[in-house]
């Protein structure tokens, strides 16, 4: 069964963009703040993302669209006005998120907006993370937003007119807010954790070691850099307000580190104005030399592109190949099977063979036999033919005479019929006296 509101902890990280939040925000996860599930995904500036509800992300854009500014939060202005249907959206937007006992989100454009949040979550805490002014701005150019290429001072007067903020909300709500520098925060996590498990009374565990990553925050200001100085001279009013923070801000210690300080120099212009220059030349033949190394690496990629061009047409080459061979070497066993089926049915067929070879001779054997035979029965028949012709020619004499014979026979005949004839004439004239 869910909480009430009143019994959860809500957690509202926000500092300058650049300054660390998301690092802070991703550590906070890692220790068990639910930072929301619809987040802002990665890109070349947070590779392992920002870790921004994108629900309080469009909103807060939403709210500076509205009153004209830009919504990527770059404003010099003092109040913001809130209109009555943004409130109406936090209010759902709250009870969308609100789905752990300690829950939060980070975005940096919630330090425009610190006391409308303070006042729609009465029960909120705040983690306000700041980051040194030169850090801050050296990587917003190394970010290359367009608004700061035609004045590039805007990035220190951001940076001024948000920490200015945090500084004032914090010195109003102390009770709910720490306030702290995010290197201050990665060189000790666990006690930062601690710091806020004391202050808020809540149980978060300790950060896993794979939050932090250092390569990701960057810090390319060293000590023989001028930048610092470059602001301190035309904006003093920067170094203070940093310095204030830092006076302001949670160190494990419980004493700040100044020595940042040692990073602004006495005199600014005639060695830094020349170092500059000859800087200027230097970085000018460096970047000649990266671009003739560009270029031949270019040639060389375009050269490993090719390759790797032919290499993936020789692997579909091979995979066709190896796919013809497949069925090749099913065709083969296929073949082999017949073959062997063939040979089969040949022995079968050569002893077969075998068998009629010796029926065919003894078939000629008997077939000699039979000619002989017929030899000799031709021979018999030749003779009977000739006895048959001999037979043949005594049987016309003989039907030559019989038919002289059947002839004489008639003709005796027709002359016994007419005696009779005349005998039965003389019967009947004879005398009764002589019967």
């Amino acid at each position: 069964m869910q909480k009430s509101n009143t019994e959860q902890t809500v957690f509202i990280i926000t500092g300058m963009h650049r300054s660390g939040t998301s690092l802070t925000a991703s550590i906070l996860q890692s220790a068990g703040v639910h930072i929301g599930r619809n987040l802002l995904g990665a890109d070349q500036v947070n590779i392992k993302g920002h870790f921004e509800n994108l629900d309080f992300y469009h909103l807060h854009m939403n709210i500076l669209d509205s009153q004209g500014v830009s919504s990527a939060g770059w404003t010099l202005q003092d109040h913001l006005e809130i209109q009555e249907e943004f409130v109406d959206q936090a209010k759902e937007i709250i009870e969308q998120n609100a789905l752990s006992l300690i829950w939060g989100w980070k975005e940096p454009r919630t330090t425009l907006f610190l006391e409308f949040w303070a006042k729609l979550l009465p029960e909120a805490k705040f983690l306000l993370i700041y980051r040194s002014p030169w850090e801050v701005v050296d990587s917003l150019y190394r970010r290359g937003d367009e608004v700061f290429q035609n004045q590039p001072e805007l990035a220190v007067k951001y940076w001024q007119h948000y920490n200015q903020k945090i500084l004032n909300f914090y010195n109003q709500e102390q009770h709910r807010c720490l306030l702290a520098n995010v290197t201050t925060i990665i060189q000790d996590q666990a006690a930062y954790i601690d710091t806020i498990n004391s202050k808020f009374n809540v149980d978060l565990s300790h950060p896993s070691p794979t939050a932090y990553d250092p390569t990701l925050l960057k810090n390319d200001i060293s000590s023989n850099s001028q930048r610092p100085t470059l602001i301190d001279y035309y904006f003093p009013e920067t170094i203070e307000l940093y310095q204030e923070l830092e006076s302001r801000g949670w160190h494990p210690e419980q004493t700040p580190d100044f020595s940042w300080q040692e990073l602004l120099k006495p005199s600014l212009y005639k060695t830094w104005a020349f170092q500059e220059w000859a800087n200027l030349r230097r970085l000018e033949k460096e970047n000649k030399a990266l671009k003739i190394q560009l270029q031949e690496e270019q040639t060389e990629l375009e050269k490993a592109e090719s390759i790797e061009l032919e290499l993936e047409q020789t692997k579909r080459q091979l995979k066709t190949a190896e796919s013809l061979l497949d069925q090749s070497q099913s065709q083969l066993h296929e073949t082999e099977t017949v073959l062997a089926q063939s040979q089969t049915k040949i022995k079968e067929t050569e002893t077969a063979l075998t068998q009629s070879q010796t029926k065919l001779k003894e078939t000629e054997t008997v077939l000699a036999q039979s000619q002989t035979q017929l030899n000799k029965t031709e021979t018999v028949l030749q003779q009977s033919h000739t006895q048959l012709n001999q037979n043949r020619h005594e049987l016309a004499e003989v039907k030559k005479e019989l038919s002289q014979a059947q002839f004489d026979v008639m003709r005796y005949q027709s002359q016994l019929h007419q005696t009779q004839e005349e005998l039965e004439s003389y019967e009947i004239q004879r005398p009764d006296w002589e019967k």
